[in-house]
């Protein structure tokens, strides 16, 4: 039994090798390939999350723009302040979402011949041309590394807008009598 034993023992004692060679060569290898290969595939992951995170902002603030100053152009008191009201509403949702009036361009449009007949259209559309992040300046001058996102908003003139509250002079009261 003693040999058994003694034999038992060196094996406990000795390293093991499962490759050809005596092993001590590969000694903290699988970290530093871990590592390589993890920056290989993490960095291109994060650059694409960042990127279509980046472009989703500049579809949401173009479409939440082109929204708002519709509803903002429809409901000015009158057509002199429309257009203020407008850039003021695009303005305010384009830096909700982290850009400038400077990264975008808005058009409005009426489908009647006056913009406040009533139940008349007017469309906005905005285009915002986002930048892709860390792309440096020198780049951006010879290679485009800006992506257009273009979003259109509609809004309607309120049927009874133009009518001013003084014109309903004649009123009926319960009984039918005019007053």
């Amino acid at each position: 039994m003693r040999p058994l034993r003694r034999r038992l023992a060196a094996l406990r004692h000795r390293p093991v090798s499962l490759g050809s060679g005596s092993g001590r060569g590969d000694a903290g290898s699988a970290s530093v390939e871990f590592i390589v290969l993890a920056l290989l595939l993490l960095v291109p992951v994060a650059y694409l999350v960042v990127t279509l995170a980046r472009l989703q902002a500049g579809a949401y603030a173009a479409a939440a723009g082109s929204r708002a100053a519709a509803r903002a152009y429809v409901t000015a008191a009158d057509a002199a302040q429309a257009p203020g009201r407008a850039q003021a509403a695009l303005d305010l949702a384009l830096t909700d979402q982290g850009f400038t009036t400077a990264d975008a361009t808005a058009s409005t449009s009426c489908e009647a011949a006056g913009c406040f007949a009533p139940d008349a259209a007017v469309v906005v559309t905005v285009r915002v041309d986002v930048p892709l992040p860390f792309v440096p300046p020198l780049l951006r001058s010879a290679v485009p590394a800006q992506v257009p996102v273009e979003a259109t908003g509609t809004a309607v003139v309120d049927r009874f807008a133009a009518l001013p509250a003084a014109t309903t002079a004649r009123t009926t009261t319960a009984a039918g009598a005019s007053r």
